[in-house]
């Protein structure tokens, strides 16, 4: 989780007002760049394919992509998987790739330069500086073309479009669905506490435990190890009351009809998650790298290679992580953690997050967007297959009629997921939270005798939701005029560093809030308290 996001209180991460209707709502022509959508003699309600437009345009559709990538950078222009959705999708896409962790940052950088490539990720109109940014016209309305293609309008709840739909009427991003339901699993050698006489831990006073006598049974071994704090350990804060990244209760509580809501960072909840997190660390009972490691696959690695005897990540990563593990050490038993009981008696569960996690926004000086528009309802269409599978014998294999994704480590190098992720668009919400694929995923590992228990702990994590209460479209106007700001004078060294650095205390923190509050912090919370009216806790 980058800075950026801290500053604008994980905005990108929940839609608030779509929350109660999301569930419900998840239930070409020829190429001239002077001809809009819809006004051609073909309706658009056929999913044509580029393939089928073969004919009609002899030219392959091409526009430069900038994305973020979560896997590992390893990206290199012309591989095979990319040949083959060139010569199927008849595109060409001049890729660029941007790590997840520095992406929010150098896009800016980017747009600032003045080059604004014609398809690009971003946060979206829920980011101040975005929506500054459509309205300004420097992004491209798509009201139009969602009509003439349908698949791409379809694969977005009619929910989301209406949040992401301006007072105009119009429509210029589109979103990366995703399931808000994501675990963060604490993933365990069962093997090592079972030779250590532990018992799984059921609170976070009793993980703390079973982490020192990891420690003092064998000094090279990580006791603990994870990406970062929400990513890594967002199981973790759910322990002590609180929506990491997000506005919740000032009170603390886990309740359903808050008076008041305020940013995690000022909840007490929030300081005793990151001195906890301190604690470890200090003790070496927390990887040295917590934090520091540059390398967003560096905390897997440790615990695939035997190097960690518990890792905090991404329910999804499991998959990988037990196929990893089997093959490393066939004797290695792996086991989940459940939700931990807080030092509050607070019981932990799962933080959801958004109904998308950025998206996409088209230059409005892009030379083809029909072309990209019918490229990208190909790939929902005749073009899923590839989209969702890719090339069999390379990237899944076929098992009593079902398509299995192999775990990349059994993937040639041109064919793992570094090679996919950079020229992948979106997927249909239809496909956030399929649990016939999602074993499906831990078959084609060769684990699939691991998903029983994955969706158990999945089940459990549910039971208990911090979810984030503050709606994203109210903008406090202290906010917008020195928000960041504010929190960058006073708040950021803090909290950035009140796990990794020795120095910083609780009395620092209880100052750097003080004087946040003072410079500003407070009227922001009193502004969006005051223009919120409905402060009720949403419902997945």
């Amino acid at each position: 989780m980058n800075k950026q996001m801290v500053t604008k209180q994980g905005v990108f991460l929940l839609v608030f007002i779509m929350v109660v209707t999301l569930l419900a709502a998840c239930s070409g022509n020829k190429e001239k760049e002077s001809e809009k959508p819809g006004n051609s003699g073909d309706s658009g309600n056929s999913a044509s394919t580029p393939a089928e437009t073969k004919g009609e345009t002899e030219k392959p559709v091409k526009f430069s992509y900038v994305r973020p990538v979560w896997g590992a950078a390893t990206y290199t222009k012309g591989g095979p998987y990319e040949k083959e959705l060139f010569k199927q999708g008849n595109v060409e896409i001049d890729a660029q790739i941007i790590p997840v962790t520095e992406y929010d940052q150098k896009i800016m950088t980017i747009i600032s330069s003045g080059d604004i490539p014609d398809v690009l990720w971003a946060l979206g109109p829920t980011d101040k500086k975005f929506k500054d940014m459509q309205d300004q016209g420097a992004f491209m309305k798509i009201n139009d073309y969602l009509d003439k293609y349908p698949a791409v309008k379809a694969a977005v709840p009619q929910s989301v479009w209406d949040t992401l739909t301006d007072e105009k009427g119009d429509i210029y991003f589109i979103p990366n669905v995703s399931n808000p339901l994501i675990p963060i699993f604490m993933y365990y050698r069962k093997d090592i506490f079972e030779k250590l006489g532990i018992a799984e831990p059921k609170t976070t006073k009793e993980l703390e435990e079973a982490l020192v006598k990891i420690k003092q049974s064998d000094s090279k071994l990580i006791p603990l190890t994870a990406q970062d704090t929400i990513w890594g350990l967002g199981a973790l804060s759910t322990s002590f009351g609180f929506p990491h990244y997000a506005w919740g209760p000032a009170n603390g509580e886990n309740t359903d009809n808050p008076q008041k809501i305020v940013p995690w960072y000022l909840t007490k909840g929030g300081k005793d998650y990151y001195f906890y997190l301190k604690n470890l660390k200090t003790r070496g009972l927390l990887d040295n790298e917590f934090l520091i490691a540059k390398n967003w696959d560096h905390a897997k690695q440790k615990f695939t290679t035997g190097k960690a005897a518990v890792l905090g990540i991404n329910w999804g990563y499991g998959p990988e992580i037990l196929s990893s593990m089997k093959k490393t050490n066939p004797s290695a038993k792996i086991g989940i953690l459940p939700p931990l009981e807080g030092p509050d008696g607070t019981m932990g569960g799962i933080r959801p997050f958004g109904a998308w996690d950025r998206g996409m926004y088209i230059s409005s000086k892009m030379s083809d967007p029909d072309g990209f528009f019918r490229f990208l309802n190909w790939t929902l269409t005749d073009g899923s297959d590839l989209r969702r599978y890719g090339i069999e014998g390379k990237t899944y294999k076929v098992e009593d009629g079902k398509k299995l994704l192999l775990a990349d480590d059994d993937r040639e190098a041109d064919y793992k997921n570094g090679q996919i992720e950079p020229v992948r668009f979106i997927n249909p919400m239809s496909e956030a939270l399929d649990w016939e694929s999602e074993e499906a995923k831990y078959k084609g590992a060769g684990v699939g005798e691991f998903f029983a228990d994955a969706k158990a702990k999945f089940d459990t994590y549910n039971q208990v939701q911090y979810p984030e209460y503050r709606n994203p479209t109210i903008f406090s106007p202290v906010e917008i005029e020195k928000g960041a700001q504010i929190y960058n004078d006073y708040l950021q060294t803090v909290i950035d560093g009140a796990i990794i650095n020795d120095k910083i205390t609780e009395k620092d923190w209880d100052a750097a809030i003080d004087k946040y509050l003072k410079a500003g912090g407070q009227n922001i919370v009193d502004e969006v308290n005051a223009l919120q009216k409905n402060k009720n806790k949403p419902k997945y």
